[in-house]
């Protein structure tokens, strides 16, 4: 775990300090550096990666409301792609999974992690929302992570994905945007699933693997960054459950986004009726969420959310006093029950 942790530390300094001085001249790359001196600590990349995990109990009796504080708290200063409150989750997210006893299924040097980069972006309000986009030059980029553990079924080559992405939008002129319900709420929920999964002590038939994208407010970058380099062989995904936003609005009330009818809808929807809750396909409306770069790929995929999503949604308002413990339940239900309909 030591070795993970000293990773996810020093990753994003490296963007600071080593990607953009890659694309400078030689000659220009040393004068910034001889006036800059010396960094105030040395960054070191571990030489080994701890590449077991083990089930601890205690992890189990955690619910996606730990997860949710854990996430929301002001040390992770709204989890903005590429910045150290964000690689903070990522460290928490990490232990999680190791601690789930889940398989590091990322780069084969960083356990969980896969690594990728994201453009420069600027921020920006549109009807009081705040948003990104693209801004400054593209070949300076800045290192991130996608997180993923997998629990191996019986048929190894068949995979569900179930996923949800950790960021969000950071600091934005001193006020911090915490992102509880998008989407704090939504790795919980996963979580919990998978501890409930987990707490049955059942083999499932396919691989289920537990996905955290980050970069999705930045235009789904971490999801399109694992579709264009998969870590497995794309075909091999049976179906994709992704969680974003399910923690606010009537206890019950869900929304799905997809690309028309497929199996991962049609198993959300059947759980959500067994729990007696309505996930209605929904227009996306200019938005959407990680499961759309799977979609592009013709893999069955889907999200799952709330019709309630919007509210306060990209403000600083999105606290954990916005998030129902009931609501959040409720999504894992559906989740759980739909993993049991595709993995099991």
């Amino acid at each position: 775990m030591q070795t993970r942790r000293e990773f996810l530390k020093t990753l994003l300094g490296l963007g600071a300090l080593v990607l953009p001085w890659s694309f400078l001249s030689n000659s220009l790359e040393t004068e910034i550096k001889t006036g800059l001196g010396p960094p105030p600590i040395k960054l070191l990349l571990p030489s080994t990666i701890q590449m077991n995990s083990v089930l601890n109990e205690n992890s189990l009796s955690l619910t996606a409301m730990d997860d949710v504080f854990a996430l929301t708290s002001t040390e992770m200063q709204g989890r903005k792609a590429g910045s150290v409150g964000e690689a903070k989750a990522a460290e928490y997210l990490s232990t999680q999974l190791s601690m789930l006893g889940l398989k590091p299924m990322g780069d084969s040097q960083t356990g969980f992690e896969q690594v990728f980069t994201i453009p420069p972006v600027l921020e920006t309000k549109v009807n009081g929302r705040l948003t990104f986009r693209l801004g400054g030059p593209q070949n300076l980029r800045t290192p991130s992570v996608n997180l993923l553990g997998g629990l191996v079924g019986e048929k190894a080559e068949e995979t569900i994905l179930l996923s949800a992405h950790y960021d969000h939008l950071g600091v934005y002129k001193g006020q911090i945007y915490p992102g509880a319900n998008d989407n704090a709420s939504g790795v919980g929920c996963i979580l919990d699933v998978m501890r409930q999964i987990l707490r049955e002590g059942k083999t499932p038939k396919r691989t289920i693997v537990l996905v955290f994208w980050s970069a999705e407010e930045m235009g789904f970058v971490g999801s399109q960054a694992f579709v264009q380099t998969p870590l497995f062989p794309l075909h091999q995904i049976q179906a994709v459950l992704n969680a974003d936003t399910v923690g606010n609005g009537m206890i019950g009330d869900f929304a799905l986004w997809a690309d028309g009818e497929n199996i991962a809808v049609k198993a959300i929807r059947q759980a959500a009726a067994e729990c007696g809750a309505s996930a209605l396909l929904a227009p996306p409306g200019g938005h959407n969420s990680d499961s759309v770069s799977f979609a592009k790929m013709g893999i069955p995929a889907v999200t799952l959310m709330t019709q309630d999503w919007l509210y306060k949604n990209h403000t600083p308002e999105d606290t954990i006093a916005l998030l129902k413990a009931e609501q959040i339940s409720l999504a894992t239900k559906i989740i759980y029950r739909a993993v049991r309909q595709l993995a099991f």
